[in-house]
């Protein structure tokens, strides 16, 4: 945001937004909760819900910002750690929080009335030290300390040079485009109908087609026919890395909403099958709804926890394991997830994808792939995961295993490796 960007007739709009997030038990999904703040607003316009959507946005990436230079303003001259950062956020007023992106911006003028000493605020503000100028400037770009050493062990494994880690590290700071996945046999027609309706197409790489975001998507011929569906770059990569075949049987471990799924049996028309399964009724009802809108066949789904239970039609050509994960690789969409990182979640989710690794590999049959994929560029979720398996159950080798999507794509990043049951 610039100095012209705080106007103030939305301050009071922006102050009660702002005390209905600090109300949140934990930090919500930034997108889930504008839109349901914007449906209880029908009265916003399209201008102020760009406007709202930046800045809570911005709080989301940069929410260590504020928190660090109130702290040093009242004596307390430490980074937060990520675990503290919400507590802290919490205890704000929203007119504090925001009146330090105001100060950094230069629009001094625009403060909300809540803030009594600007000017003193201001002077505190351009007599930091070097050291607190690196620590705020490190913040601006949604980054802890506590974080580096998994990024250099991601920089080490991945062989990333200074030029690879600097674009990973800049790319989490700006919104990916919006990828879509088109449909087998539908291609080129569907990229001509969005371009004949205006829609700006900015890359196409086979089925994946980047779009320039705009409002509209749903009401387009390529979505009414079921051309198109929205999934990101890397998550068609991992549903590639699969290489389910027509007349192949795969189980979808933790299916969600289907997005892999979809793609799978897309790839595998007219007649491989995919049981999708989830702990979440919601989340499967929504599978099956987009299969219905895409006219895919071959779809079964089923309440089921991976860590404990195998379904009755077991073996499978393949198994695919997008394990639950740290949502590291997905910053640039969903922000506030990188606040959730901490040492002690980790533990518990490795705990979790080395449960389901072991308790799913029993469903692949011989000669089978085991495909084991996360949403997380950490090494402790990925390859770590992946060599703790092996050394656990010789009867699997090791096929192939990446990182998807950025530093080297405009996209999320994300891990798959296939490993085939010998």
């Amino acid at each position: 945001m610039t100095a012209h960007a705080w106007p103030g007739f939305r301050w009071s709009h922006l102050i009660r937004l702002t005390e209905a997030l600090l109300n949140e038990p934990s930090w919500p999904s930034t997108d889930r909760w504008l839109a349901e703040r914007f449906r209880a607003e029908p009265k916003f316009g399209r201008k102020d819900r760009a406007f709202y959507s930046d800045a809570f946005f911005r709080l989301s990436r940069q929410a260590a910002v504020p928190v660090f230079l109130h702290q040093c303003w009242q004596g307390e001259a430490t980074e937060p750690s990520a675990d503290q950062l919400w507590p802290y956020l919490t205890q704000m007023s929203p007119a504090d929080i925001w009146s330090w992106f105001v100060l950094l911006d230069g629009a001094d003028n625009q403060l909300p009335r809540e803030i009594t000493d600007g000017p003193q605020r201001r002077a505190w503000l351009d007599s930091l030290s070097d050291q607190q100028r690196d620590t705020v400037q490190q913040l601006e770009e949604g980054w802890l300390s506590e974080w580096t050493p998994w990024l250099a062990e991601r920089a080490a494994t991945s062989d990333w040079s200074e030029a690879d880690q600097a674009n990973w590290l800049a790319l989490q700071n700006k919104r990916p485009p919006l990828w879509l996945r088109l449909a087998h046999g539908h291609e080129d027609q569907a990229q001509a109908s969005l371009i004949a309706e205006g829609f700006e197409c900015l890359d196409r790489d086979n089925q994946a087609l980047a779009l320039a975001a705009r409002p509209g998507l749903e009401r387009s011929q390529a979505w009414q026919a079921g051309w198109i569906e929205i999934q990101d770059k890397a998550s068609q990569a991992v549903a590639t890395a699969v290489a389910l075949q027509s007349g192949e049987r795969c189980w979808d471990v933790c299916a969600g909403a289907g997005g892999k799924a979809l793609a799978l049996l897309d790839a595998a028309q007219p007649s491989g099958q995919v049981l999708a399964t989830d702990i979440r009724p919601g989340a499967l009802k929504q599978c099956l709804h987009r299969a219905a809108r895409l006219a895919l066949n071959g779809l079964n789904t089923a309440i089921l926890d991976g860590t404990t239970d195998l379904p009755e039609t077991a073996p499978f050509d393949a198994v695919l394991v997008d394990a639950p994960c740290t949502g590291a690789g997905t910053w640039r969409r969903s922000p506030d997830a990188r606040w959730r990182l901490t040492s002690a979640r980790l533990a518990e989710l490795n705990d979790i994808q080395d449960a389901l690794l072991s308790r799913t590999s029993n469903a692949v049959k011989r000669g089978g792939r085991l495909i084991y994929a996360t949403c997380s560029w950490l090494v402790a979720e990925n390859e770590d995961r992946v060599n703790h398996f092996l050394a656990e159950h010789p009867q699997f080798e090791r096929i192939e295993q990446r990182l998807l999507g950025a530093p080297h794509e405009d996209a999320d990043t994300l891990f798959v490796a296939v490993m085939r049951r010998r």
